[in-house]
């Protein structure tokens, strides 16, 4: 296989560029969202108790995102290695890396699946507790910025032929073809 395109999303974009850009996901989504859910699921007032579980909410979203990630490839147990550091004493990073390439479709799958998973539960959750909808939407639109990376990720692949495959190394990515005269 040859290597068709290398990504690396911290040389590529600069991890301030993507933190900001996270941020800035972050807030406009929460405008975004903010009003149009107020409207559609407050009936009545909103409640502010329960905070600290906001709190645990946020602190728990990344670890939650990256498990999901994990559960979409634990079929590749031979393909995958994952490892988990302690940072700052108390948070979790889960680094998982595909050391064997798989397809171009199923890797976007495995960027998607949080997005989908994640805010669906919180969707849903706006409804079933309606008097925490803002408490909801803060969450989503957390778990919104923390997807950001991934559809950079997915933008970038999107580009790829459709047989291609992808990889990870310790630089980023590489998107590999099959060469024609294999």
């Amino acid at each position: 296989m040859n290597c068709w395109k290398e990504i690396n999303l911290n040389k590529q974009y600069g991890a301030q560029r993507v933190f900001i850009l996270s941020i800035l996901t972050m807030l406009s989504t929460f405008i975004l969202l903010y009003v149009p859910a107020n409207f559609l699921f407050v009936r009545s007032s909103l409640y502010d108790k329960y905070f600290l579980l906001l709190i645990i909410g946020l602190l728990l979203m990344y670890p939650i995102h990256k498990i999901i990630h994990f559960f979409s490839l634990v079929h590749l147990k031979n393909k995958i290695k994952n490892s988990i550091q302690i940072k700052y004493f108390m948070f979790p990073v889960f680094q998982i890396q595909i050391i064997e390439p798989i397809s171009k479709w199923q890797y976007i799958a495995t960027l998607i699946a949080p997005f989908f998973v994640i805010n669906g539960f919180l969707i849903a959750a706006c409804w079933v507790f309606n008097h925490y909808v803002h408490y909801f939407t803060i969450l989503l639109a957390f778990h919104i910025g923390l997807c950001v990376s991934d559809f950079i990720y997915i933008k970038n692949v999107l580009t790829a032929p459709n047989q291609a495959y992808i990889e990870e190394n310790e630089n980023g990515f590489e998107i590999l073809v099959k060469h024609p005269n294999s």
